[in-house]
């Protein structure tokens, strides 16, 4: 099978580390002939001289959603997938901002394209929020051109179904999964029964991340709760010193990298994420993984991912978040059981190895067919 893996449009977020995961989970696979169209940002995080010869690289600078030079790249693209005829082309998330003619298979996972009700939209500016729908119409104008699409939960197959009207039998579900180096190392035990309950809120800042409600939820627990708790922050210092107010119970150490929020999670008591919107997080597995109790918010998504392993709040009541903090910290019961099922829980989650046997299969059958 020749395939011609796409990441071309590919520039920021949590789409580069799941498109380099799968790539060199890819070495495993040895029958096939892989064609990798790479973004800058790909290129910087993969060593092609560590992958066999039945893999060959493109560079491509810009992105063919560039309105500058985007028109240039899309042409370099039909031209070189006309010289290697791929069997299928894999568009690792999309849309491509491009039309391949071979058979074409897109992942998606932009929660904001398919779920046009989420509450997230309320924390838009009107101004913000017409250009979000702008945007929106023309992404999934595009990405309703792909043969075939995978998504990462049930939830989203079902939302894009309802919503773009793109065809069920067409849309495949495969999970999304951690970063395997939390498998690699044993948990220490950190110093969590102290006079202090860590909150650990790992998430950048985005508006549909809800964590400015922090502040309202820190007045009320120094109201209801004698007991100090503090919630740990990682996001860039000047979004933290414009959005939050100075306060003991808030702390922010910056953006981090994957070795140093395994040193977090080993030293927090809960992870917190009031989250408006998403497809899927890493935080959540990663959490159970590290037996931390999961508090997040009572939405579709977060049900899906997590069920029974999460202690639920209503992201836009403030009193209901506190509510379950102090409920958290009081019951150690609770914790354990949080933690006991987190344990079961994660085994219903992919592997890096697992996730990319299930994207070859799926193009197998689908040229089969």
């Amino acid at each position: 099978m020749k395939v011609l893996i796409n990441t071309t449009n590919l520039v920021i977020g949590g789409a580069i580390q799941v498109s380099t995961s799968f790539l060199e989970a890819l070495k495993n696979h040895h029958n096939n002939e892989y064609h990798i169209f790479l973004s800058q940002k790909i290129i910087e995080q993969i060593d092609e001289k560590s992958f066999q010869k039945n893999f060959v690289f493109y560079h491509f600078s810009t992105s063919p959603a560039s309105l500058i030079r985007g028109r240039e790249v899309r042409k370099k693209l039909s031209y070189l997938e006309l010289k290697i005829k791929p069997d299928i082309v894999f568009t690792v998330f999309g849309p491509s901002y491009w039309q391949p003619r071979s058979l074409h298979i897109t992942g998606f996972a932009d929660g904001w394209c398919y779920t046009p009700n989420s509450i997230a939209f309320n924390k838009l500016s009107i101004r913000r929020k017409i250009k979000s729908k702008f945007l929106i119409a023309i992404k999934n104008k595009l990405i309703k051109k792909s043969d075939y699409l995978i998504v990462e939960t049930e939830t989203a197959k079902k939302n894009i179904f309802k919503y773009l009207h793109y065809p069920l039998e067409k849309i495949f579900v495969v999970g999304n999964t951690f970063h395997q180096s939390y498998l690699n190392q044993p948990i220490k035990k950190g110093n969590k029964k102290n006079e202090v309950f860590k909150l650990l809120v790992l998430s950048a800042f985005y508006p549909h991340k809800n964590l400015e409600i922090i502040n309202d939820v820190v007045e009320i627990l120094k109201v209801k709760s004698k007991v100090k708790f503090e919630f740990c922050l990682t996001i860039p210092n000047n979004s933290f010193e414009k959005y939050f107010k100075k306060s003991d119970y808030i702390k922010n150490i910056g953006p981090q990298t994957i070795v140093d929020c395994k040193v977090l999670y080993e030293r927090t008591n809960a992870l917190f994420l009031p989250t408006l919107l998403e497809t899927f997080t890493a935080n959540y597995p990663e959490a159970m993984i590290m037996k931390v109790p999961i508090l997040t918010s009572d939405l579709d998504f977060a049900r899906e991912l997590c069920d029974d392993a999460a202690l639920y709040f209503d992201p836009m009541s403030p009193e209901d978040i506190a509510s379950k903090i102090i409920e958290l910290h009081g019951n150690e019961i609770l914790q354990k059981q949080l933690v006991e099922r987190g344990e079961l829980m994660i085994q219903q989650f992919e592997t890096a190895d697992s996730r990319t046997a299930k994207y070859l299969s799926i193009f197998k059958d689908i040229l089969k067919n």
